[in-house]
């Protein structure tokens, strides 16, 4: 597949959401998202992938913190199994922890080159045990992602990706099955060294709130600082 073909594949899932939900109030806000994130082997076929993921906004922060083991089943795909933890803090009153998600995930990653360009495809279920509730939330989630080398010998990239969230059940006093949120990022990286790099860009998250009177959009700043040993 040409880097034609690819770029257009993005685009695709940019207009999916349009046509799936119905329009509604959009309520605004700008967020910082900060990423550092290290994955790589053990061994021949196995792998691991840790994760920490700050957000910083108006009214809360949170993180995600996210681990998993893999096995490689080809040259460019593997699979993989893990845990997250979302802690959640609220600005009003005291700034103590509120609530916390936990999560366990499975996940298909396939990272081919078509050319320049590194694709990325990943796949990924969710249970989610969210407060409030003692029914598990099951979301599935697919993004795909293209990078692409455009100066300094390499070393500077244009990045954009496109992920696309469903809920696949509804939950007493929790989500509802359907679309959930739309996250369409470009960017740019910079490669730090062997294993290490930085990218930086803009990052449009759309969630859909049914419970809610209006839609929620996220304009952020994200900041990822990926390790990659593999």
């Amino acid at each position: 597949m040409r880097t034609e073909t690819w770029l257009p594949l993005i685009s695709l899932l940019l207009v999916i959401p349009l046509r799936t939900v119905e329009a509604r109030p959009v309520s605004a806000e700008a967020q910082l998202w900060y990423t550092v994130s290290a994955q790589g082997g053990i061994g021949e076929h196995f792998l691991y992938y840790l994760e920490a993921q700050p957000r910083f906004g108006k009214d809360d922060a949170r993180a995600i913190l996210r681990s998993a083991a893999g096995v490689r089943v080809g040259q460019d795909l593997s699979l993989w199994l893990g845990p997250a933890w979302i802690p959640l803090w609220q600005w009003e009153g005291d700034p103590a922890l509120r609530q916390g998600e936990s999560r366990l995930f499975q996940q298909l990653l396939y990272t081919p080159k078509f050319g320049q360009v590194a694709g990325t495809l990943r796949a990924r279920l969710e249970q989610r045990f969210l407060p409030g509730t003692t029914e598990v939330s099951h979301r599935a989630r697919v993004m795909l992602r293209g990078a692409r080398p455009v100066a300094a010998q390499g070393r500077l990239s244009l990045i954009v990706w496109d992920e696309v969230f469903y809920h696949l059940n509804s939950v007493a006093n929790g989500p509802s099955a359907g679309f959930d949120m739309n996250r369409a990022f470009v960017g740019a990286g910079w490669k730090l060294g062997d294993h290490s790099s930085i990218e930086v860009g803009y990052l449009n998250a759309f969630t859909r709130r049914p419970s809610e009177q209006t839609d929620q959009l996220i304009h952020t700043l994200s900041v990822n600082m990926p390790f990659n040993y593999m």
